[in-house]
């Protein structure tokens, strides 16, 4: 049933040949394990398991299971990879190194529907989501008054959509832009040096507001810049992907990508203000959209309910018929599709990081499959694998091991793996 599940979206993006070996991947799932959470021997990892769909398995507060890495090695020979005999060559040292203040808003009325998310005690952070809404954005951006714009993109969203924003400097505000690398490439060291000294460059102050406008990863580290500098510029989010909007922006999660590990360097922050665009939605490659999805799959096999019935809902032959003309390779969502997954993204991130909102106990179920989704897109070589594509991979590694475990029945994992695929 899990696996099933995980197939829905497994079973259109195949992994790519070569493969990187078992010896390289396990480096990194060992060193992306949650270790040191509990006590665990050299053999052991600790990571998330799940019973069934909408069921997690628990031996700690953190909802963190222990248990030995050789199923982990079994699934990935299962899945066809191999082992490399020098394997001392792949130890983790020798990884190659991964190439606010308040403003015064005023209230601006439109279409876009408002939502607060609450990460525990923090104060409500507003979100704002409609389809076709750019005069909107535009209008909420530019009531914070700032005393410049720093947007931050990457090279993808300028290509298609440089213009998007060019209405902010209409009324003399100044707005600078800087333009980085697309995906995991523009997580890396040199870039946030180069943001932090491009922002004194263009003489930002507390007064400035930071943009992201981008995908996941330029969200991740146009956070970080945003809460160093100063102790914090004001920040906000104009995601562009699926994945951005209901899974990025829902969190306080910063990063960067440092001496060949993933996300290992970072803060906790918060935006000032998300504005979501859905209509960005519409021309995403067939791989952002499978990966924004990805997390959707991941949320609907942890909580099951509503997050699965309309995960694979999403998926039913009517719906990819009308949209693809039968085409299984192909997938594209209706813009009420689109809302409903995003808010279904939304609400499962918010049920959680309400009372946890550093995501290092209740949140952690967020860690699902990513683990070995981290091991394998970090071997790969970053931008690769779409995040999202390699969190299902992920899962289904998780199944197999939750039913050598004993913890997962094959009736369970044929669900889970069926949605997965």
């Amino acid at each position: 049933e899990h696996d099933g599940m995980v197939r829905l979206l497994t079973d259109r993006w195949a992994l790519p040949e070569p493969k990187p070996s078992i010896n390289r991947i396990m480096g990194y799932a060992m060193n992306d394990s949650k270790r040191g959470i509990l006590a665990e021997e050299p053999h052991e990892i600790t990571d998330l398991v799940v019973s069934k769909i909408g069921r997690i398995v628990s031996d700690h507060p953190s909802n963190l299971a222990k248990f030995d890495k050789k199923y982990v090695e079994e699934w990935f020979e299962m899945m066809g990879f191999q082992w490399e005999h020098a394997a001392e060559q792949f130890a983790a040292q020798d990884f190659e190194v991964a190439a606010g203040a308040s403003g015064e808003a005023h209230v601006v009325e439109g279409t876009m529907e408002l939502d607060y998310l609450n990460f525990a005690d923090r104060a409500p952070i507003p979100a704002y989501t409609g389809v076709d809404v750019q005069p909107e954005v535009i209008s909420r951006l530019r009531a914070m008054k700032p005393d410049r714009f720093l947007v931050v993109t990457d090279e993808a969203v300028e290509q298609h959509y440089s213009s998007y924003l060019d209405a902010l400097g209409a009324d003399g505000t100044p707005v600078h832009k800087y333009v980085l690398p697309c995906g995991d490439q523009c997580k890396a060291m040199k870039h946030l040096l180069g943001l932090i000294d491009w922002s004194f460059e263009r003489g930002g102050t507390r007064s400035s507001v930071v943009v992201g406008f981008g995908g996941g990863a330029l969200m991740n580290i146009t956070g970080l810049f945003a809460g160093i500098v100063y102790r914090g510029f004001r920040l906000v989010y104009v995601p562009t992907t699926l994945l951005a909007m209901h899974d990025v922006t829902t969190s306080l999660k910063t990063s960067i990508c440092h001496w060949g590990r993933k996300n290992n360097i970072g803060i906790y922050y918060a935006p000032t203000l998300i504005l979501m665009d859905l209509a960005f939605c519409r021309t995403l490659p067939q791989d952002e959209l499978l990966s924004g999805l990805g997390e959707l799959c991941k949320n609907a096999a942890l909580f099951g309910g509503d997050h699965a019935r309309g995960f694979v809902e999403a998926f039913s032959k009517d719906v990819l018929n009308e949209c693809t003309g039968g085409e299984p390779e192909s997938l594209t969502l209706d813009d009420q599709d689109l809302v409903k997954l995003t808010r279904l993204g939304v609400r499962a991130k918010m049920d959680i990081l309400c009372v946890d909102a550093t995501e290092n106990l209740q949140g952690m179920v967020f860690e699902y499959g990513h683990t070995f989704s981290h091991a394998m897109e970090k071997a790969y070589g970053d931008g690769t694998i779409p995040h999202g594509i390699g969190v299902c991979y992920g899962m289904l590694c998780s199944s197999f091991v939750a039913e050598k475990l004993g913890i997962m029945s094959p009736e369970a994992r044929a669900e889970h793996d069926g949605m997965v695929r």
